[in-house]
């Protein structure tokens, strides 16, 4: 099953699109929803208006103040926050019977959008630079000025409750300040976009990570038609020098277990640059690929203990029983920890050869999750020299649950440990040689020139 999720880029874009699609005399409103297909739709209410055939759309006002509270007509006064609280604005002109416009989508670039209304319907694209359509716009004229969240609040409180790692989490004070305001959110909010944005604002500052509130479908029949980025580069430094930069451990194994044993195969290579800047993290099945060439001797990660065990804190003699486990997939781990008291991984010795030269791993604050674990035990093990600043700390095992249609949560279901009691979430981390992300590789190649 695959679920495509929205990132605060992709959901601007998505909502400015879907702003853009109406054509009649007045002002009118109109529910509306925009597909950019993966199965991620989001439901707004646009308001249009009409002038010499001049249109402009706004979303619902004072979203800002719903989202961010009271503080947020400061960030107005002071420029950070757009007039009126809306969200979306987007102009153009009306053509004959068309509606050509263009908008501006913060962290999504500028698309343009041809559309049309047609007896209280709206229908249009939005198309690239290209003039290629990146997106499908549909309305229905409404007098609604809100969505109705009431009944989906409780059931993403019991989904959470039911699910995370440990209940002794939903105990502390910052779970019941988010808790309560959360509340708030769902009963304020008057489209997806505030909730998802709202959603995101406040769990970041509870005291765990990788509580995520999604807007998606199960893509599971569309599965294999998209080609994903490449996410695996390599480089030769010197003769002496190979560079591999990771960025992610999502759509990466099969190009590290293509690139690795080349790299592990020429023997001129004294050194190993491998760059996990910026690398947020993914799936097991990418870490055990890359492991797998790293890896001389049994390496212990660490403990992954769950709801199932009754624990506080580390825990050696406890977690020390919980059963080794090699997953193959990243599907197989999270159904482990979703049925289990935990696990303990570990990078077994490989049979396959391994890279024996000098490691040097970069991170910076975007190096998480995935990353993490494998960095620390790197690390500790003396195998690589980290090289940059602390990672971020964003260190759970988190599994998808449908809570409603469309809506979904990702949560984590399974805490960590290190092997030797650390806890990487919400500390990260530290490399041992800490300088600026941008100066992370010139630092690795001034130490392998001066050896």
């Amino acid at each position: 099953m695959k679920f495509i999720g929205l990132s605060f880029g992709l959901i601007f874009g998505l909502i400015f699109l879907l702003n853009t699609s109406f054509a009649q005399n007045g002002t009118d409103r109109f529910k509306s929803e925009i597909d950019l297909g993966g199965g991620t739709v989001i439901t707004t209410f646009l308001d249009f208006r009409l002038a010499e055939n001049e249109f402009k759309m706004t979303s619902p006002k004072n979203a800002d103040v719903r989202i961010m509270g009271g503080k947020a007509r400061l960030g107005r006064v002071m420029g950070k926050a757009p007039k009126k609280g809306t969200i979306v604005t987007i102009k153009g002109t009306k053509q004959a019977d068309s509606l050509i416009g263009q908008t501006a989508i913060p962290m999504f670039g500028k698309l343009g959008f041809k559309g049309i209304v047609k007896a209280g319907t709206l229908s249009g694209e939005l198309v690239n630079n290209a003039g290629e359509a990146v997106g499908t716009v549909k309305g229905t004229s409404s007098k609604e000025e809100r969505m109705n969240y009431s009944e989906l609040y409780p059931k993403v409180i019991n989904t959470i409750k039911e699910n995370i790692y440990s209940k002794e989490v939903l105990q502390t004070g910052e779970w019941k300040k988010f808790e309560k305001k959360l509340e708030k959110l769902f009963h304020k909010s008057h489209d997806d976009i505030e909730l998802f944005f709202g959603f995101s604002i406040l769990s970041q500052k509870l005291p765990f990570t990788h509580l995520n509130f999604l807007i998606t479908q199960d893509t599971s029949d569309n599965m294999g038609t998209e080609v994903p980025a490449k996410s695996v580069f390599f480089e030769e430094k010197d003769p002496e020098t190979a560079y591999l930069q990771i960025k992610n451990f999502s759509t990466s194994a099969d190009e590290l277990t293509e690139i690795l044993p080349k790299i592990v195969g020429n023997p001129a290579y004294k050194n190993l640059i491998i760059d996990l800047r910026n690398n947020g993290g993914g799936g097991i099945d990418a870490a055990f690929a890359f492991a797998k060439y790293i890896v001389a001797e049994d390496l212990e990660v660490g403990y992954f203990p769950t709801n199932k065990l009754a624990y506080s804190g580390y825990q050696p003699e406890l977690f020390s029983k919980l059963p080794e486990m090699q997953p193959k997939t990243t599907d197989e781990f999270g159904n482990e920890l979703k049925t289990t008291p935990g696990v303990k991984l570990v990078f077994k010795k490989p049979s396959n050869p391994v890279f024996t030269g000098k490691i040097y791993i970069l991170t910076n604050g975007n190096t998480a999750s995935t990353c993490e674990p494998i960095v620390y035990a790197l690390k500790s093990d003396k195998r690589a020299t980290i090289i940059g600043e602390r990672t971020r700390g964003a260190m759970l095992s988190a599994s998808p649950f449908v809570v409603s249609g469309k809506y979904l949560l990702m949560l984590p279901v399974g805490d960590f440990y290190t092997h030797d009691g650390v806890r990487l979430d919400k500390a990260g981390v530290a490399p041992d040689i800490e300088v600026k992300s941008e100066e992370a590789l010139t630092k690795a190649l001034e130490l392998i020139q001066a050896k």
